[in-house]
């Protein structure tokens, strides 16, 4: 597998996702997430600029200027974030004139930002933290000028993840996660490196939400705002087949190769045509 972003990139060693079991944030996982979402995507990135909704630590921002694109500008939520990812730019020596990268409430910003003001957006590992998905595919449809990039957990994700997983798991079967349903469950606001923005108080805890959508939804909401989507292919780096009951336990969990979550269809990409 070709190294887009070598090991020992200030990007990977300033990650603290690095063990987790689900998209790990390791050289191998972020090489072939890398090769899939950009690299066999190139025409959607050279001489383009870039949105990347959710840009966390940029690695993905300086994965498409690497791969020929001309601008990009990252918005995330978190400021102790953004201020890591323009430390990690300048320790890199990128040009300021080809990045841009600003805190702020994603919905909010879409509203505000001029109609197809970018070529591309990403979406990468977002939507699911977003109440209103749908709300947020029709923003990104309005200021991107050609193509929607899209990574994101499902709703068999809810049979596999969290505290009350295992009562959801027994009911959920293949043929509901073939309808058009999504999933919106609770989860813990604070997360390790990042805070959810929209949260609310139960039982003096703070909750967000997550919204899972089955493949089936995300699909109909594509066709819905007129958008031609097609399904990447992670073939060429899955390892055998796999479905969300082979990764319930912690045990299957830490047996699982980081592209068993892909093989499953619990994490699904898309890129979408305006």
């Amino acid at each position: 597998m070709k190294n887009f972003i070598p090991p020992n990139s200030p990007f990977l060693k300033a990650d603290t996702r690095t063990k987790r079991w689900a998209i790990p944030y390791h050289s191998e996982c972020i090489n072939g997430r890398i090769d899939i979402l950009l690299n066999n995507n190139r025409q959607s990135l050279q001489n383009k600029s870039i949105l990347d909704v959710g840009s966390h630590t940029g690695i993905f921002s300086w994965s498409a200027l690497q791969l020929g694109a001309k601008f990009v500008h990252g918005i995330d939520v978190e400021k102790r974030t953004v201020k890591r990812c323009m430390d990690l730019f300048l320790k890199e020596k990128i040009s300021p004139s080809k990045y841009k990268f600003g805190t702020d409430n994603i919905i909010n910003f879409l509203e505000k930002v001029d109609k197809k003001s970018f070529n591309t957006v990403f979406c990468f590992g977002v939507l699911y933290y977003i109440t209103e998905p749908l709300r947020l595919i029709k923003l990104m449809a309005r200021a991107a000028k050609e193509t929607i990039l899209i990574d994101t957990f499902t709703a068999s994700y809810s049979a596999i993840q969290g505290k009350d997983a295992s009562k959801i798991h027994p009911y959920l079967s293949d043929k509901i996660l073939e309808l058009p349903l999504m999933i919106t469950s609770p989860t813990q606001t604070e997360k390790k490196d990042y805070h959810l923005p929209e949260s609310f108080i139960r039982k003096g805890r703070n909750l967000s939400l997550t919204s899972l959508p089955t493949q089936a939804m995300l699909e109909l909401w594509f066709e819905s705002l007129d958008l031609t989507w097609e399904k990447l292919d992670w073939s060429k780096h899955t390892t055998k087949p796999c479905s969300f009951r082979d990764l319930l336990t912690p045990e299957q969990k830490l047996a699982s190769h980081w592209a068993d979550i892909y093989a499953s269809g619990i994490r699904v990409s898309y890129m979408l045509h305006i």
